[in-house]
């Protein structure tokens, strides 16, 4: 466990047991953060973390469960807050969101994590780069910037995912190769996971700029209202990729239709040139003995003749009509 113990004009400690800064709760003159990370994340361990600093079960079980929607819960002693973030590598149909669970006290911010999460990376950089900026203005300071670099995140996501929708417009219109159908609808998936928790980080926001708790102060719900419009944004966004996806896919089939349109234009053409070839062989295929063109010495030379004469009519027709 990553732990940073900070006290006002002496500047960071970092390593401090969970013990110690246990018996640190509340108070004023020091704030720590301890963040359970991906190496460290499993069921013992949130639940050492939980029992020393004396978290309700239900929090427990919160942070432990998997695929949980975006919250905020206060209790007596901390507000409860788990969000949504992306993962900073993106390629289509590979997109996940991680969970990160934030506990808020008067003064101290506890985050759990199962997976690396870039945010809580920036965070610590730079909280450590000046610490008085950050942790000298309070622990609800700290947890505004944590969220807001989850939100930040979101965006070059989206850029990437916009430069995808081009792309397959653009190779749709040109060459619709059928993987390109397994990219949309991939893409599509990824758009779907992304808006699956951006509604209810929403809410989390929109609960932290308006909460009624002595965990965050009146000036900084302002912060959370600024978090609330970015994802408000992020809201906007996904709805018109989702829209460009589905015109991406529509323009996918209707190039997919065009070019079976064209084959079979150009099997029907070679089907009708062959109808009136096999007529007139069909005719000289007949075992009557009458027929007076059998004893021509240039029968065969004619028929072969009415039948390019043909063939080349038809295609001189076909051309005049704009068929090919």
């Amino acid at each position: 466990m990553k732990s940073l113990l900070y006290r006002s004009g002496t500047g960071v400690q970092s390593g401090v047991s969970l013990t110690d800064l246990a018996e640190k709760k509340n108070r004023e003159e020091v704030s720590f953060w301890i963040d359970v990370g991906s190496e460290d994340f499993g069921p013992d361990a949130v639940k050492e973390v939980g029992d020393i600093m004396d978290f309700h079960p239900l929090t427990v079980e919160d942070i432990l469960t998997r695929e949980s929607r975006p919250i905020v819960d206060a209790f007596e002693d901390y507000l409860y807050i788990l969000a949504s973030s992306l993962s900073s590598e993106f390629s289509i149909g590979e997109l996940e969101t991680r969970q990160l669970s934030i506990i808020l006290g008067n003064n101290y911010v506890i985050t759990f994590h199962r997976k690396d999460i870039n945010a809580i990376d920036r965070a610590t950089d730079r909280f450590l780069a000046n610490p008085d900026n950050y942790f000298g203005r309070g622990p609800d300071h700290i947890v505004y910037r944590i969220l807001d670099n989850v939100v930040e995140n979101h965006f070059p996501i989206l850029d990437r995912i916009e430069d995808e929708i081009n792309r397959i417009e653009d190779e749709a219109m040109e060459d619709p190769e059928e993987e390109l159908f397994g990219d949309i609808a991939d893409l599509r998936s990824d758009l779907i996971e992304v808006q699956r928790t951006t509604g209810p980080q929403r809410e989390m926001a929109a609960k932290l700029a308006r909460a009624e708790t002595p965990y965050i102060s009146e000036g900084r719900k302002i912060y959370f209202r600024d978090i609330q419009d970015d994802l408000a944004r992020i809201h906007d966004l996904l709805s018109n990729y989702r829209d460009l996806i589905a015109g991406a896919r529509d323009t996918y089939m209707n190039a997919v239709s065009n070019r079976m349109n064209e084959i079979m234009q150009t099997l029907t053409i070679v089907a009708t040139i062959f109808i009136p070839l096999t007529f007139i062989a069909g005719i000289y295929g007949m075992n009557f003995e009458v027929m007076p063109e059998l004893g021509w010495d240039w029968g065969y030379y004619g028929a072969l003749g009415v039948m390019g004469l043909s063939a080349v009519g038809m295609l001189y027709y076909f051309k005049r009509k704009g068929w090919f």
